[in-house]
């Protein structure tokens, strides 16, 4: 059995994060891309940053993407191929992959572009598996919510409750996974995550007039917020959901929602960032990595907003209004 890292085994991971934390762009670069003269240019601007060559297509999607993955790959370098600790990060990605393989069987198409890169799990064999309804073959914690989405995809092919299936269970795995790292920072993070896509799905299901039982079945249970609560709530609507959480620690992000909802998610984002600002000052640990990988995150966030908006004209306004808080 392999002993569990103790804090000084990230000596050397935490010492190379914290050299690449000097690319992060700050609030002074975003700034600057913010006022960038066009979508093009902007896109320079993150090229001469050091985020990457332009290729023909201009498509920032792949290009953030691409980018991104960069992340994963340091991390995997200094972690020395271990990064079984920041499983929880990642898990998102496979669960995305498998809906992806699932939806693929009603396709009949080639859905290789459809799959999301840095995964826990092999892709090729998950998506093998799915294509094969070979579901045992599947990690264990996939298997049920696998064969319930196939099962639905057979009768109904609702893609809206597939999705609520496996996004439920993405959000178990992601709590199980950070309490197992014994890391608060890991274990906050978890249960953010999760607290926000619970409000999220009960604003949805209100306003959409969802039964009971369909958010029932879409809901993760967390420790911050009831489910019962939510669910009582979304029955009576959209306000009663918001009154609910002027009682929780999420009390600000019911303000956000009735601000704007681009303003409650730039919300559920930052308060992600809340998470990790403490591990600036850690020397020691998994937390400094965690941060990192975050930092990558709202950052890469800002810039799809920023690229987005310059695309479609909006005015450099509504997109300082979008920008997420940076870590840096």
């Amino acid at each position: 059995m392999n002993r569990r890292k103790s804090d000084t085994d990230y000596a050397y991971a935490v010492a190379r994060v914290r050299a690449n934390e000097l690319s992060l762009l700050s609030e002074a670069d975003m700034e600057q891309l913010i006022d960038a003269d066009s979508y093009e240019d902007a896109m320079r601007k993150l090229s001469d940053s050091g985020w990457g060559d332009l290729d023909e297509s201009g498509d920032y999607a792949t290009y953030l993407e691409n980018y991104f993955a960069k992340t994963w790959d340091l991390l995997d370098e200094v972690l020395e191929g271990d990064t079984s600790s920041l499983n929880m990060l990642l898990i998102p990605n496979d669960m995305q992959n498998l809906k992806a393989a699932l939806k693929g069987l009603i396709l009949q198409g080639d859905t290789q572009g459809s799959y999301t890169k840095s995964t826990v799990y092999d892709t090729d064999e998950l998506v093998a598996a799915v294509k094969d309804k070979r579901f045992s073959d599947l990690p264990d914690f996939m298997q049920e919510p696998a064969q319930k989405a196939y099962d639905v995809l057979v009768s109904t092919a609702n893609g809206q409750q597939i999705d609520a299936i496996i996004d439920k269970a993405t959000l178990e795995q992601m709590l199980k996974l950070a309490k197992e790292t014994k890391s608060s920072t890991m274990t906050a993070l978890a249960e953010r995550k999760c607290a926000c896509a619970d409000i999220k799905i009960a604003l949805r299901c209100a306003n959409t007039k969802k039964t009971g039982e369909f958010l029932r079945n879409s809901l993760a249970e967390c420790d911050s917020l009831s489910v019962d609560r939510l669910c009582e709530a979304a029955a009576e609507g959209q306000e009663a959901i918001l009154d609910y959480l002027g009682e929780t620690e999420y009390a600000e992000g019911a303000d956000k929602y009735r601000e704007s909802t681009s303003a409650f998610e730039k919300w559920c984002d930052d308060i992600l960032m809340d998470c990790v600002y403490e591990a600036r000052y850690t020397a020691l640990g998994i937390d400094p990595i965690v941060a990192y990988y975050i930092a990558r995150d709202a950052e890469i966030k800002s810039a799809r907003i920023i690229l987005s908006a310059k695309k479609n004209g909006l005015s450099n306004d509504i997109i300082r209004e979008r920008v997420r808080t940076l870590y840096v």
